[in-house]
């Protein structure tokens, strides 16, 4: 790694704020949470509302929960949103309406939810991969940025405001080739899994937007993980609408597995060593798989190496169960505990500490 680049890994752990996991996925140069809401002026009590309301849709994508705005816990943070605004401003939107855009301190809300009792959702989760089948205008096809751009920003948008990440599918001659139009409308969960496996995620949805005989627009919706199904549908008088109202259902059903209580004093430590490690990008891909694991309150980076960097887990949970996660995890491969060189050229094993520290190398 050499010393500037090591230099360089310590600069980038700091930027990450010794990152929080499961608090936090700051990255350096990631926006703060904000919301933009619709204001009549610039006086103080319609500000003192906008306020408000930027706030709840904050809480929203740090929860995924529809109904924090209803939540008496989380009634403190709506009322008085003073304490975690960094910054508002004005600006004029669509059709030259006056909004008002808020800045939020997200570290802070989410130990404050934390605090509270509110899960919230957990840092390195899987995006949700979407096929997305629309039959509009008596056109029916598979929509991506490319392929119905204004109806993949409309879902984009949708998904967003509930805080889940999502990704499209390329749609080119490989994706052709295994999926059409019909099997993600009909639900033909064969084809549409076996084109998803190119996409490296756990989760894919199959949406269907139709119209209906009442003129009205229906989506159905098919999330598929670990071999199992959820489904169910959503409706509105636009398009739009029948995004909006099915993501919050999107947002439940990832809810259980994704999000998260940390224990914000975690006490149990856990030291481990990590080869494999000599470049920034191997970094920032360990940072976000150890990020990931259920358990992980905190990272520190303690020391480095040329090729390899030694962190510090903070968990809340047991030490035993983390392991367990880090031993079956497909990235990571156990390794000996490394050695020592003698003043004579001969090697020994470390002592102690890293006999005491489970040693990794992180695969490409």
């Amino acid at each position: 790694m050499g010393a500037g680049l090591m230099a360089k890994v310590i600069i980038v752990c700091i930027g990450f704020t010794l990152l929080y996991a499961g608090l936090s996925r700051t990255a350096c140069g990631e926006d703060l949470p904000a919301a933009r809401v619709t204001v009549a002026d610039q006086s103080a009590s319609a500000r003192a509302d906008a306020l408000k309301a930027a706030i709840t849709r904050v809480l929203v994508r740090l929860t995924g929960r529809a109904d924090i705005a209803h939540a008496a816990s989380a009634a403190a943070l709506i009322a008085g949103p003073q304490p975690y605004l960094q910054q508002y401003y004005y600006e004029h939107g669509e059709g030259g309406r006056l909004e008002l855009i808020a800045r939020f301190d997200g570290q802070s809300l989410r130990r404050a939810l934390i605090q509270r009792g509110i899960p919230i959702w957990q840092a390195g989760r899987p995006p949700v991969l979407v096929w997305f089948a629309v039959d509009f205008e008596g056109e029916q096809k598979l929509v991506n940025a490319a392929a119905g751009p204004q109806l993949h920003e409309a879902l984009t948008r949708a998904v967003a405001e509930f805080g889940i990440p999502v990704i499209f599918p390329l749609l080119d001659s490989r994706d052709r080739q295994r999926v059409s139009y019909s099997d993600v409308a009909d639900g033909f969960r064969e084809p549409v899994l076996a084109a998803s496996s190119r996409y490296s995620t756990g989760l894919v949805l199959a949406l269907r937007i139709t119209r209906s005989r009442s003129d009205n627009w229906q989506g159905h919706w098919t999330l598929y993980r670990d071999g199992s199904n959820t489904s169910w549908e959503s409706g509105g008088v636009s398009i739009e609408q029948a995004l909006t109202q099915g993501v919050p259902m999107l947002a439940a059903s990832l809810r259980p597995d994704y999000t998260l209580l940390p224990d914000l004093a975690a006490s149990s430590r856990m030291r481990l060593r990590v080869s494999g490690v000599d470049s920034l990008e191997r970094f920032a891909a360990l940072e976000k798989l150890l990020a990931s694991l259920p358990g992980v309150a905190a990272i520190y980076l303690y020391r480095a190496g040329p090729d390899w960097v030694g962190i510090q887990l903070s968990l809340n949970m047991a030490r035993s169960e983390v392991e367990q996660e880090l031993a079956h995890h497909p990235r990571l491969e156990s390794t000996a505990p490394p050695q020592l060189a003698e003043p004579d050229g001969s090697t020994t094993d470390n002592p102690s500490s890293a006999q005491s520290e489970p040693t990794y190398r992180l695969l490409r």
